[in-house]
């Protein structure tokens, strides 16, 4: 099972041994340490909140700072309010971080206010769509294993809501599930945490009464959480070559195996795009009319003889 504190599960992979060298022990002894919660806070307020005493550049850092205690004093002693005022965020402090390209931003704003004027101000269906739909789109790291392989798993999720993915994931007994699994939850917490998708309960988003709609995929689901996330689309994509192997054969011959890697995508929506999409199928289709047979149309190109 993969977990955030895991070392590096796929290194050495393929080569005889790699499990009893040294080190994958010493990675198997890191990850059992951080297992252990004490620890764990202790490496995160090290890592985090460390000093600088082995820094190489430690007497610079000391010949920079105050040369007696007196100017320790002194700082100290300095007024808040010259401090507040050297610590004031303006607009040209914060220039290089929040208008890196300031000529680009103005070219794009002046490409934007031309489109506004050619369009008169009506706003189009796809910048509607973005405006009241939210989606996340998230891709992987390049895992150890082909296109075919992986591309079933991709095609097992996809239409489904992102639990069941993940419970089907879960109980799946391909060896690169546990990695479909994480990167599934991953994009979910990403989804929660910076798009605000899925809090229709905490909202007060839910249907009082459950509605049917008809899915792309040919099924009939049933919502009462708009605001539910499913999998709308998933694929994978082939990466670079990991490694080369020699394949010996008879009669002094030999191939080339080549160890693939292939990365997974996933597009996350809400329950709300597949409603609208149903009723746009279900207006599309009242508003085509019925069928007719023969419709009356106008014969072109009569002539006096039989054209066989």
């Amino acid at each position: 099972m993969r977990t955030k504190w895991s070392v590096n599960i796929f290194k050495g992979w393929g080569r005889p041994g790699a499990k009893d060298s040294p080190s994958s022990k010493t990675a198997q002894d890191a990850t059992a340490e951080l297992d252990d919660p004490k620890k764990r806070a202790a490496f995160l307020e090290r890592n985090m909140h460390g000093s600088v005493s082995d820094n190489i550049f430690q007497e610079e850092i000391d010949a920079a700072g105050p040369s007696s205690a007196r100017e320790g004093e002194a700082a100290a002693q300095q007024p808040q309010q010259e401090q507040q005022q050297l610590e004031q965020k303006t607009r040209e402090n914060m220039a290089m971080v929040t208008d890196p390209d300031p000529r680009s931003r103005m070219r794009w704003q002046r490409r934007k206010v031309i489109q506004m004027v050619r369009s008169n101000g009506a706003v189009s269906k796809e910048d509607r769509i973005k405006a009241t739909e939210r989606q996340l789109l998230h891709k992987s790291h390049f895992m150890p294993t082909s296109v075919k392989k992986l591309v079933m798993l991709s095609r097992q999720i996809a239409g489904k809501p992102v639990d069941e993915a993940i419970s089907q994931m879960q109980w799946s007994k391909k060896k690169m599930a546990a990695e479909v699994k994480y990167y599934l939850e991953e994009a979910r917490d990403l989804a929660i945490a910076q798009r605000g998708m899925g809090l229709g309960k905490v909202n007060g988003e839910v249907l009082d009464k459950p509605r049917k709609i008809f899915t792309r995929e040919g099924k009939w689901v049933e919502v009462t959480d708009p605001t539910r996330m499913y999998v709308a689309q998933s694929w994978v994509g082939r990466g670079p070559w990991r490694g080369k192997e020699i394949d010996y054969k008879g009669r002094g011959r030999m191939g080339v195996i080549q160890h693939p890697s292939t990365s997974f995508t996933v597009l996350l929506k809400e329950e709300k795009t597949r409603i609208r999409e149903h009723e746009e199928r279900e207006a599309k289709k009242a508003a085509k009319g019925p069928w007719v047979h023969l419709p009356n149309r106008r014969i072109h190109g009569q002539r006096p003889y039989y054209s066989w």
